[in-house]
């Protein structure tokens, strides 16, 4: 079951979970190249059905299902995508991983370390690839950032502003988004982008402070302090209870010169940074889209083919940011 599939050595891959986030990732596979999408599995066949009609209609060949674990043992696959809920990821993963498949995870990796680690034992002794699908790693606008770090040009950075703002996710299956046991609220969904992002560029903070918000009247937020390395980093994850349209935001200050992403625009130093971006279509959910959801998929898959590591974003790091995540809520001063 877990071979590359043929010759041509293009990937069977399935889909779990075809809902908000789940419809970008089976749009983004129209642009992938050495995996072909099998099969979708969702609990609410309808929804499976109505976001596969056309492409089915037009002659894709994909089987749907409501049991991942049937679709499992019917279909052929070398690879399984995993968007449902988060309280979810860890089960499926470790059940894939058992089964002899590869497997790309949607972030969080999962919300307990324990979680992470069996998830990562599980790989380990399977010997098959994981890795969580931390999306901010491949947008152009942060990537371009971390080149700037590295490459120092315009002296070391001396502080770093984070913010992700949207209104509350009401349109999650069975409300579950706002069940802050199933998601981990708002830092653990949300801000676990920007929080990853830093400790992945940055490495582990030497001080930590934060103020948190637990859902009240449908407005949640983390707003976090920290040291590394001598650098001040700062950000912010917030859930309002309004239309928001979604944004995310840095300020990025070295010791000679500032780079500044917002409203859609990379700012270095008072010019705008041209950088070319595609769309992905995501069915009008509140959330940004682009190529970086293709080129996620893209490395994954093209590592699963070169039997490569993917050491952009080990399964390691992933949980590393869990880690870092819940010491930043440990931390917090509650409010609200």
């Amino acid at each position: 079951m877990a071979e590359i599939s043929n010759d041509k050595k293009v990937l069977k891959v399935a889909l779990i979970g075809i809902g908000g986030m789940g419809g970008g990732h089976y749009n983004a596979y129209k642009n992938i190249t050495g995996a072909k999408l099998v099969a979708v599995c969702d609990i609410r066949k309808e929804v499976a059905e109505e976001k596969t009609y056309e492409d089915i209609k037009s002659g894709a060949d994909i089987k749907i299902y409501t049991d991942y674990k049937k679709m499992i043992e019917s279909e052929t696959l070398d690879m399984v995508d995993i968007v449902t809920p988060s309280y979810l990821h860890a089960e499926i993963a470790e059940y894939c991983l058992d089964k002899g498949l590869n497997v790309l995870v949607e972030k969080p990796m999962a919300l307990s370390k324990k979680d992470c680690d069996e998830m990562i034992k599980h790989a380990n002794k399977s010997g098959k690839k994981l890795m969580v699908a931390h999306v901010v790693r491949f947008m152009k606008p942060y990537m371009f950032l971390a080149d700037t770090i590295k490459e120092g040009k315009y002296g070391k950075l001396i502080s770093l502003d984070m913010r992700r703002v949207s209104s509350i996710p009401i349109w999650s299956y069975n409300d579950w988004m706002r069940d802050e046991k199933l998601s981990g609220g708002v830092c653990i969904d949300l801000a676990v982008h920007d929080i990853d992002f830093i400790q992945n560029l940055l490495g582990k903070p030497d001080k930590i402070s934060s103020i948190y918000r637990p859902i009240t009247n449908n407005s949640s937020f983390i707003k976090y302090n920290m040291i590394i390395d001598g650098v001040s980093v700062t950000g912010e994850g917030t859930w309002f209870n309004a239309y928001i349209p979604f944004s995310a935001e840095f300020l990025a200050v070295f010791e000679n010169g500032y780079l500044e992403y917002k409203s859609g625009k990379l700012i270095l130093n008072k010019s705008e940074v041209e950088l070319e971006e595609s769309k992905v279509n995501f069915g009008g959910l509140n959330i940004s889209g682009d190529n970086a959801y293709a080129n996620e998929i893209q490395y994954f898959i093209n590592c699963v083919l070169d039997n490569k590591a993917p050491d952009f974003v080990s399964p390691e790091s992933s949980e590393h940011s869990i880690e870092l995540a819940k010491t930043i809520l440990k931390k917090a001063e509650i409010i609200g």
